[in-house]
């Protein structure tokens, strides 16, 4: 039975025990489990995992990405892996794309934009990431504003409001192209550096 191999792969064993269990008979750990068996039940070459641990204890986090990571060396498959969380970014994905207000500001290698980010929006989310070591302190990098209205913004940069290193060529233009600043690394900045 293709559902049972499936509960098997993804952990959920012996499989008849979750067959015909409700939602509410499982843990967060365990539903997730399930929604990733539903999501590779079809075979997908690409699965779009949302937020897949944000909702989950620590300690079911780590288990849910290994899973996720050994099934997709078993079958083959590739994620487009969605967070708000840079380490679990940065264990999972070997390419990163950091988003403002629905745009790419920076893009590449995994370590090369969290150990060298040249946008200013990834500089200071990086720097706002809290670090396990209380003996480095990392300087806070100061942002300003409002969060802008992401319905019909204006077509300048729109990190332009709060970005603490914004010009008037940041104004006045269009939002700036995604440029190479390196080895594959992009920035859409007119003001970024690598």
């Amino acid at each position: 039975m293709l559902t049972a191999n499936m509960l098997e792969l993804v952990g959920l064993t012996p499989p008849n025990t979750y067959l015909f269990r409700y939602p509410h008979e499982l843990s967060g750990g365990q539903r997730q489990r399930v929604a990733i068996a539903r999501a590779l039940i079809i075979d997908p070459e690409f699965v779009i995992a949302d937020e897949p641990t944000s909702m989950l204890d620590v300690s079911i986090r780590s288990g849910i990405m290994k899973l996720m990571e050994g099934v997709a060396a078993r079958l083959g498959i590739s994620y487009l892996y969605i967070t708000h969380d840079l380490a679990v970014a940065r264990y999972m994905c070997d390419r990163i794309a950091v988003m403002y207000l629905g745009k790419i500001v920076e893009t590449g290698d995994t370590e090369e934009v969290l150990h060298n980010p040249v946008h200013p929006y990834t500089r200071a989310l990086i720097a706002a990431a809290p670090v396990p070591d209380p003996a480095v302190k990392r300087a806070p990098i100061a942002i300003s504003g409002a969060i802008p209205v992401a319905i019909d913004p204006l077509p300048r940069c729109r990190f332009y409001g709060r970005c603490p290193i914004a010009t008037d060529l940041c104004r006045d233009s269009d939002h700036p192209p995604l440029t190479d600043t390196g080895g594959g690394h992009l920035a859409a900045c007119y003001l970024a550096q690598g």
